[in-house]
């Protein structure tokens, strides 16, 4: 809580007044009012804010001081902070948090405590303006503010060496009678369990919030580049039925129409797409935003990212484009290695995901590539079901447009959970079923062969199926990254309340064809 006598925490860090050097910090207001009656208690807070410069990126600033009774939250601090939220939603940048405290002013009893569900409806009106929150943790970030403020950010890191936990380690040793061990509570413990996205050293703060920043700021309107649209697939077979037609996709380039090569059986299509050399779902998501930010999650399974979309060429080749006038997308690869299984952490990381990408009005893009989800004791007893339920919820709930691109393996509903988005597309090294081979032929008592061959499960068969909107012509980063840019900027241009019926009406009816 309230670390006045921290006398061994450093001083304020000169990688931190560089940042902020272009920021007009406002003046002190009035302190709070001593309630208490605290003996010399002066009330002062330690928050101040302002706008300006960070990292080249405009944005709003709130910054603590812990020099000012251990940079701890009172009344006057959540009044503040309350402004600083406010006003980056009226100009709309991003709000960055520089925490560097000890928790609720002590001084102050509950009327300092109640300021955190103050914090909290600010924030929570921050996202329903659509507005990004980046928090930064320094030395120490503990209590109430890591709760309500640094835990709850958009993006967080923290810096190498910070004391970071909900409980300080003295505060522990209090409470429970033993101190924690060395290596719990910091800025290390916090990024291995994946409650902050980066762990870094003072110097590298300044590009990490650069690319933060550029990724979460919004846009001024523009007119976007053309992309290139794919050429539809030579079948005309429908895929849902729905109560609103969806705009006819462009005719095909001249010089035919395009092949996607398959297996000839369900079994050879499983083994196929298992030994074939393809990039993994990680190579991909940093070929859609090589220039994002990484949202972090405790299961190696499941990555995600935040970033600006490249633009596509005139020779459909992605290439950068100037950052303000590319597209804003949330990428999450499950999983991020091939047959990597995700347990309940990398649902919530799906999940978080999707709500980001639905706060800021960015695409969110999903690369499929698991047999399936994490079935043992410790996936089931850690509440995997629910993981996927609330996952597959998230996406299905996302406001803004969604494109699932299954590049291997598709098993059962623990891939299914990032699917349920409004594009499904499928590589020709890929296949999706509602039970691995193996698993489906120990339920039906066949050979793992003969549970493949009557799956249904080439992308052939859940194209005709309605299953699967478009075959892609390859597995190559290249065409992935095309697709998923062509089919963003399709759904970019129908309106919201269209499209999203339109998945509601995709994903909750019967499919219509048959093979």
């Amino acid at each position: 809580m309230d670390s006045t006598s921290h006398a061994r925490v450093r001083a304020p860090a000169q990688w931190r007044s560089a940042l902020l050097a272009g920021i007009a910090l406002r003046p002190i207001g009035i302190g709070s009012p001593n309630r208490l009656g605290w003996p010399d208690y002066d009330g002062r807070p330690a928050l101040r804010w302002g706008t300006g410069p960070i990292a080249g990126v405009e944005a709003v600033a709130a910054v603590w001081d812990f020099t000012v009774h251990g940079g701890s939250f009172g009344e006057a601090d959540a009044a503040g902070f309350a402004a600083a939220a406010a006003h980056a939603a009226t100009i709309r940048r991003p709000l960055v948090s520089f925490l560097r405290s000890g928790g609720t002013r002590l001084q102050e009893g509950v009327a300092g405590l109640v300021g955190l569900p103050r914090v909290a409806l600010a924030l929570a009106a921050l996202d329903e303006a659509g507005i990004g929150h980046v928090a930064v943790a320094d030395q120490p970030t503990t209590g109430g503010v890591w709760v309500t403020i640094g835990s709850r950010s958009d993006l967080r890191c923290a810096v190498t060496g910070a004391t970071v936990g909900f409980s300080g380690p003295r505060v522990v040793a209090a409470m429970t009678g033993t101190p924690p061990p060395a290596d719990s509570h910091t800025a290390t413990s916090a990024a291995a369990a994946g409650l902050v996205d980066a762990e870094l050293d003072p110097e590298a703060v300044a590009d990490w919030l650069h690319r933060a920043l550029t990724a979460l700021t919004p846009t001024t309107p523009t007119t976007p580049l053309e992309p290139t649209p794919l050429e539809p697939t030579p079948t005309s077979t429908p895929t849902r039925p729905t109560p609103i037609p969806v705009p006819a996709p462009p005719p095909p380039p001249v010089g035919g129409a395009r092949t996607v090569e398959v297996a000839r059986t369900g079994w050879e299509q499983v083994r196929r797409t298992r030994a074939a050399a393809r990039p993994s779902g990680t190579e991909l998501l940093h070929a859609l935003l090589p220039d994002g930010v990484d949202l972090a999650g405790a299961d190696p399974c499941v990555a995600a990212r935040i970033g600006r979309l490249p633009a596509v060429r005139a020779d459909q080749q992605p290439h950068p484009r100037v950052a303000a006038e590319a597209a804003l997308a949330v990428v999450v690869a499950l999983g991020a290695a091939r047959g990597t299984a995700p347990g309940p952490d990398g649902y919530r990381l799906l999940s978080r995901a999707a709500r980001l990408a639905g706060k800021l009005g960015g695409a969110l893009i999903t690369l499929v590539d698991t047999p399936g989800a994490a079935s043992g004791p410790a996936a089931e007893s850690a509440g995997i079901a629910a993981a996927i339920g609330d996952a597959m919820a998230a996406v299905l709930a996302c406001p803004s447009p969604t494109v699932a691109i299954v590049h291997g393996e598709g098993g059962s509903g623990g891939a299914l959970a990032a699917a349920v988005t409004d594009v499904l597309l499928m590589t020709p090294q890929s296949y999706f079923t509602a039970l691995s081979p193996e698993g489906a032929a120990v339920t039906l008592r066949l050979p793992a062969e003969q549970a493949a061959n009557a799956a249904g499960l080439r992308p052939t068969d859940l194209h005709r199926l309605g299953f699967a909107d478009d075959l892609l012509p390859g597995t190559d980063a290249a065409t992935i990254t095309r697709a998923a840019i062509t089919w963003c900027a399709r759904l970019g241009t129908q309106d919201p309340d269209v499209r999203r019926r339109l998945r509601r009406a995709r994903w909750s009816t019967e499919l219509r064809n048959s093979l």
